[in-house]
């Protein structure tokens, strides 16, 4: 489970991590100072958690450097720097001198985010048995470690461990804070439409979810497979969960007593097309779901209304490993279209309980929306950090968020510019006279279109220009205003001596 803490700046906190930075440098033998972002998040995690956090009494950040040492800190800012066995076996004595006899059987090391990404093969000098964690930003996840058939470990695959029924691997750095950025993005209810295939079902979807009159809860949407690809335009932006397998290309699902199957590819780029994401939970036996959707019947239960704002997607695949009895690996991949493909695999049959009202709460919404069948695997088609950040910075929807900012920029410099633009305006087209109209209603609208295509139109393509030459103007003016000064002072002076002499 995610151990996150949050730890503000205070100046007592800014001398520790400056005193961390400052120590870290003159401990290293070879002058290699860790850089501060990496050290520093993790050393920070440390001092916000509790004593005998995680089962233990020693917690200490890490960072393994490219020269191969390790640079340990405490809660108290004290650095030690290791870069030899015998040292490696002195971190816990001279960072904790207090601690009794065999106290490394409780150690607990959180690593920066760059030794596990860059300094991998650095791990097996760890001391064993301590319990390792990685620090990403404010976040502290337990790593787990799956041997891949070496004896020294260095091809070992890394997970971070994000709940208790599941993990992500940490093969590259950017495709896993692209996992966490998918994985903790709240699972909107209002945005999640549960989908059953069924021939001679509607050709088309709704664009809001409909309802049970007598219970208020959303029904599950039917759609017939052939119209699947056209009909996913109707819930532009939101995420439609299908029950199938996917093999050898298709997607093959079950209605009534027969199998049948779509091109999968065809559906992912209708998804893509229509920023849909997608999700496929994978069942051997891929059954319909039917009946209702009781997803939103638990948002209005006492109680789960808090949970439920605060639930990911992390939560419903960690319920959906509990519900199958074991835990779900997830790896991450960008597809062809460049949209984010994340898959989460069973690691083992090994259960593990769930504790807690949230968790208890998950597995039990994991079940509702997946109709009862049994989960073999997941499959997450979406848009990327970087395309939902766009859609999300729109203020019209269907228009790049680019041309809209332009758009208002422009707009902004031509309100700031508007005397020049103005002036502008009125050459291009001179003020409308009412004896050209034989009405008023005629004179009236030529005046209205006027003004929308001065203000929609002209003012935020001349905007900048305009506002640039504005300020060009009152920049000539401050450097001539001495010369104008000196000029009137001149012109005063002899108009009052000609007018004496007068």
């Amino acid at each position: 489970m995610a151990l996150s803490s949050t730890a503000a700046l205070s100046p007592a906190d800014a001398n520790w991590l400056t005193k961390i930075v400052r120590e870290s440098g003159e401990a290293s033998s070879k002058g290699t100072k860790p850089r501060l972002g990496a050290l520093g998040d993790a050393a920070l995690y440390i001092k916000a958690l509790p004593d005998g956090a995680a089962g233990s009494d020693l917690a200490f950040a890490a960072h393994a450097g490219s020269e191969g040492h390790w640079t340990f800190v405490n809660k108290n800012g004290d650095v030690f720097t290791a870069g030899t066995p015998d040292e490696m076996k002195r971190v816990t004595s001279a960072l904790a001198p207090e601690a009794t006899a065999g106290a490394e059987s409780k150690l607990a090391l959180y690593l920066s985010d760059q030794t596990v990404f860059q300094q991998r093969s650095s791990l097996k000098d760890l001391p064993k048995g301590a319990r390792l964690s990685v620090v990403i930003g404010n976040d502290g996840y337990p790593l787990v470690r799956r041997n891949d058939g070496r004896k020294d470990g260095l091809q070992d695959t890394v997970f971070a461990e994000l709940r208790s029924n599941l993990m992500v691997s940490m093969h590259d750095e950017r495709l896993f804070r692209e996992a966490i950025w998918q994985l903790s993005r709240p699972l909107s209810t209002s945005y999640l439409r549960v989908l059953a295939l069924e021939a001679g079902g509607p050709d088309r979807l709704a664009a809001v979810p409909r309802f049970d009159p007598a219970t208020k809860g959303a029904l599950v949407d039917r759609i017939d497979p052939n119209s699947l690809g056209a009909a996913l335009s109707g819930i532009r932006g939101q995420t439609a969960v299908l029950t199938a397998r996917v093999e050898a290309g298709q997607l093959r699902f079950v209605y009534g007593t027969s199998e049948r199957s779509l091109p999968l590819a065809e559906i992912e780029r209708a998804a893509a097309g229509t920023d849909v994401n997608l999700v496929i939970l994978q069942s051997s036996s891929p059954r319909q779901p039917g009946g209702r959707n009781w997803l939103w019947q638990t948002v209005t239960v006492d109680g789960l209304d808090n949970a439920m704002k605060r639930a990911t997607f992390a939560d419903f695949l960690n319920a959906l490993g509990a519900s199958r009895g074991g835990r779900f690996s997830v790896d991450v991949v960008r597809s062809a279209a460049g949209r984010t493909v994340l898959r989460a695999l069973p690691v083992s049959a090994d259960a593990r309980p769930i504790g807690g009202q949230l968790e208890d709460w998950a597995a039990e919404f994991a079940s509702a929306i997946t109709g009862n069948v049994l989960t073999s695997a997941v499959e997450f088609t979406g848009n990327s950090e970087e395309r939902q950040s766009e859609l999300d910075h729109r203020v019209l929807p269907g228009i790049p968020s680019a041309i809209q900012m332009t758009y208002l920029a422009g707009l902004f410099a031509g309100i700031l510019g508007l005397g020049v633009v103005r002036d502008w305006w009125r050459r291009l087209w001179p003020a409308e006279i009412r004896k050209d109209y034989s009405g008023a209603f005629g004179y009236h609208a030529a005046r209205a279109a006027k003004l929308l295509a001065f203000g929609l139109l002209f003012l935020p393509l001349a905007g900048v220009p305009g506002f640039a030459k504005t300020v060009m103007q009152q920049l000539w003016r401050a450097i001539t205003w001495p010369n104008y000064a000196m000029r009137w002072i001149v012109e005063r002076f002899v108009h009052s001596r000609n007018h004496a002499s007068g």
